[in-house]
């Protein structure tokens, strides 16, 4: 066992839904005692997908990966928004349905390329230290901060009355929730991600990644 422990490299790993990214690391660290381990972009807690961790000197490399383009899918539900942009959150605000099938898809394509996207309050953005969603939980006001990031690609896979399908290539930073409003609002509209999950980074696509159970089982590793 010792010396899988002492092992680099990297674990492609599906992450479900409801676990924070950091909670994947923390259950690895305490199954296995790697010495070092870090992963690739933040998934927020109630998205699924690629998370890529690595492992003791792997570590190293992080930076470099996270440059690489982020593939998404996104389901967008219109008529109504949240204070956190996605499910985790109540309603805030409600809005007649102005479904325009033709509008959407003329309107979608205003994000390809680069813009300032603006940070959510309920993300793991820092400030004096803390996280974002550490002060918005808390009722605290936060002055809105703007990020530069870059859409490669946006694919409507399916569009209906109340929601939007949509497949996202992007730069790093992206922040998918974000999008999902600020599309709602271009729209003349009010939405909120109702589901996101990572499908790629880089090269690593989700099929060839693993289930975190069956890592911690020793399953797939040994």
């Amino acid at each position: 066992m010792k010396e899988i422990f002492e092992e680099s490299g990297w674990l492609a790993i599906n992450k479900p839904e409801g676990i924070e990214s950091f909670g994947i690391i923390r259950e690895l660290k305490f199954k296995f005692k790697f010495k070092k381990i870090g992963f690739v972009g933040t998934l927020d807690p109630l998205a699924s997908g690629v998370l890529l961790v690595a492992i003791n000197k792997a570590t190293k490399l992080i930076p470099k990966m996270h440059l690489k383009n982020k593939h998404y899918e996104l389901i967008i539900f219109f008529g109504a928004e949240t204070k956190s942009l996605d499910i985790e959150s109540r309603y805030t605000n409600y809005k007649k349905l102005n479904h325009d099938p033709e509008k959407r898809l003329e309107k979608i394509r205003n994000f390809i390329g680069s813009y300032n996207q603006k940070i959510p309050i309920f993300s793991a953005h820092k400030i004096n230290g803390k996280n974002f969603y550490q002060l918005a939980r808390k009722n605290q006001n936060l002055t809105h901060k703007y990020k530069g990031i870059e859409v490669s690609s946006l694919k409507i896979i399916s569009n209906t009355d109340h929601t939007m399908s949509i497949k996202i290539e992007c730069s790093a930073g992206f922040y998918v929730r974000s999008f999902a409003s600020e599309l709602s609002y271009e729209l003349n509209e009010l939405g909120y991600a109702i589901s996101i999950k990572r499908t790629k980074i880089g090269d690593i696509d989700i099929n060839k990644c693993l289930d975190i159970q069956n890592i911690l089982d020793f399953s797939c590793i040994n």
